[in-house]
């Protein structure tokens, strides 16, 4: 009598020399199969049971990589979902036997409405594959499992096969990493081949701004109000002329007995660090920056903020670190 971990162990063994044969099988049809695919306006995949599980599946999986899919229960259809159905869309229809009645029905009438119909199956002489024009033939062998009657190895297949089709289809477009991160703008890729600089920055009324000829305690004064422990000096034509931080604030106060009486100009002056200290980095850029750039430059100067700045160096925004690492780009 085996073992709970001996079966485990065989489930996966069978299940893998499936893959490995159904891989040695993949010939020159699935290249035709591919451009039926790849030249239709839109990919209906159908499925029951368990089928249909995996047929969700490769619909989703399909539609994030470039080409649009959609999963349609073969009942459903029957009964109204078919009206979405012209003679651009392609059927994939999953069925271990290739003799599931529910979806026969459905790729009759399918096949009325519709375009291609491409099938995907263990039976090679079913009846399914009589109403198709490109068949994928899955290994005919046993579900992995005790008992060879759950569906194991046959959905394992079909995962493998949508996931091959996928990704051949991915190539044959060219579809890219910028392409994938539009479908996917919340995930990690996403986020970091989308946000800019202008998606996280602190803008408007947030924004610390002083002109030159403020007077010291009006500079202290913005960069109390607005909280960001900093305050971006302009020139009179609104560029910006520099950034005076709260360490810059603390170098006024012992070089100058009475800052009081300066300019924000002066006190920005006043503020520099000595000539033999390392010279400051990169501290402004653009709204377009990726974030994640941004993120490598603050990193790399050790630095807590970047200031936004437009084509003509006025100051429009300040992207601080801590809300890039919220944003996930860490």
């Amino acid at each position: 009598m085996p073992t709970p971990l001996e079966i485990a162990r065989q489930v996966v063994a069978d299940e893998a020399a499936a893959l490995r044969q159904f891989a040695e099988t993949l010939d020159d049809g699935f290249d035709a199969l591919l451009e039926t695919l790849a030249t239709s306006r839109q990919i209906v995949v159908s499925g029951l049971g368990k089928s249909g599980n995996i047929a969700q599946k490769i619909a989703a999986s399909l539609t994030s990589t470039g080409t649009p899919a959609v999963f349609m229960h073969p009942v459903e259809a029957l009964h109204g979902d078919l009206g979405i159905v012209t003679d651009r869309h392609c059927l994939i229809a999953l069925s271990r036997s290739g003799n599931t009645d529910e979806l026969l029905r459905f790729v009759a009438h399918f096949r009325r409405l519709g375009g291609p119909v491409i099938g995907m199956t263990q039976g090679r002489r079913s009846k399914l594959a009589e109403f198709c024009r490109h068949l994928l033939v899955l290994p005919d062998v046993p579900e992995a499992g005790p008992l060879n009657l759950a569906p194991t190895t046959s959905c394992v297949l079909m995962l493998a096969a949508g996931d091959a089709l996928a990704m051949a289809l991915l190539h044959q477009r060219g579809f890219r990493a910028e392409d994938f991160a539009q479908y996917h703008p919340e995930g990690t890729l996403g986020r970091r081949l989308l946000l800019r600089a202008a998606d996280l920055m602190v803008a408007g009324e947030q924004l610390p701004l002083v002109p030159v000829g403020s007077s010291f305690n009006e500079l202290v004064m913005e960069m109390t109000r607005k909280r960001l422990g900093l305050a971006l000096i302009t020139e009179s034509d609104g560029r910006l002329c520099g950034t005076f931080t709260d360490g810059d604030l603390r170098r006024v106060f012992e070089r100058v007995p009475d800052p009081r009486q300066l300019t924000a100009r002066e006190a920005y002056a006043k503020s520099r660090r000595p000539s033999a200290a390392p010279p400051v980095p990169i501290s402004a850029i653009r709204p377009e920056h990726l974030a994640v750039d941004c993120l490598g430059i603050m990193q790399a100067a050790q630095i807590t903020s970047l200031v936004v700045t437009d084509q003509a160096g006025m100051p429009v925004g300040l992207l601080r670190l801590m809300d890039v690492l919220g944003a996930g780009l860490s």
